[in-house]
């Protein structure tokens, strides 16, 4: 089973093997369209495509915005997670599965295997804005006591903790596709909280969109993905 970093750097391995290339901490400044491409000014220097996506996670409206688009709705939301040691007893969690409350009142959390440890979240779904998200100490401990109730699994100082941002659409499906109102730019956001287990199947159904080859997928899934349903 491959992790989120292992399965990150695989996928930008074989983006660079097709002689693809990464811009690391660039900020686009602006977006316009002329000559049938996209332009997109990113640090002093300019990128010209004619198709663009827009993958820019919790900061996907922000860049509609840029390219002259009203906002479609996104919700950036805060999930926080923690990295705790587990006794000698309870080793080795490789056969463990992914457990926790299915509460839905507030009072969740879950926990899985990661290496030696357990990653440990407390299920949080609070709103923000587009930031570099940090783990919020007050919630990683509610989530940490309610796992205590109710798991006989000491507590230990969790060894890393940290947070990220999941983005949902209104009706909290993905996103994918053209919009008509401006040729070439292509919608990819709104995984919520499952990114990883979408992104094959999201990044087929985009490489057929995008392309405009036949997509051969169900009228229903290509008018439930795409962002006509939430002009």
């Amino acid at each position: 089973m491959y992790s989120l970093a292992c399965l990150y750097h695989l996928c930008n391995r074989l983006f660079k093997a097709r002689r693809g290339q990464v811009i690391q901490g660039a900020r686009v400044t602006a977006l316009a369209r002329a000559s049938g491409l996209w332009q997109a000014r990113v640090d002093g220097l300019t990128v010209a495509a004619p198709v663009l996506i827009n993958a820019a996670g919790a900061w996907a409206d922000h860049v509609g915005a840029l390219a002259g688009l009203p906002p479609i709705g996104l919700q950036p939301t805060r999930r926080s997670a923690a990295l705790m040691a587990v006794p000698p007893e309870c080793q080795p969690l490789t056969h463990w599965p992914l457990f926790g409350s299915v509460a839905e009142d507030g009072q969740g959390w879950y926990a899985k295997p990661d290496g030696e440890r357990l990653m440990i979240s407390p299920a949080d779904e609070d709103p923000v804005d587009p930031h570099d998200a940090w783990p919020d100490d007050m919630v990683l401990a509610e989530g940490l006591y309610r796992f205590e109730q109710m798991v006989n699994i000491p507590l230990v100082k969790p060894s890393h903790t940290w947070a990220g941002l999941r983005s949902f659409a209104p009706d909290r499906s993905p996103i994918v596709g053209f919009v008509a109102a401006s040729e070439g730019f292509f919608w990819l956001a709104g995984q919520g909280g499952y990114g990883v287990q979408t992104a094959p199947a999201l990044a087929a159904l985009t490489r057929v969109l995008a392309t405009g080859a036949k997509a051969g997928h169900p009228d229903s899934l290509l008018a439930a993905a795409s962002p006509a349903r939430l002009r």
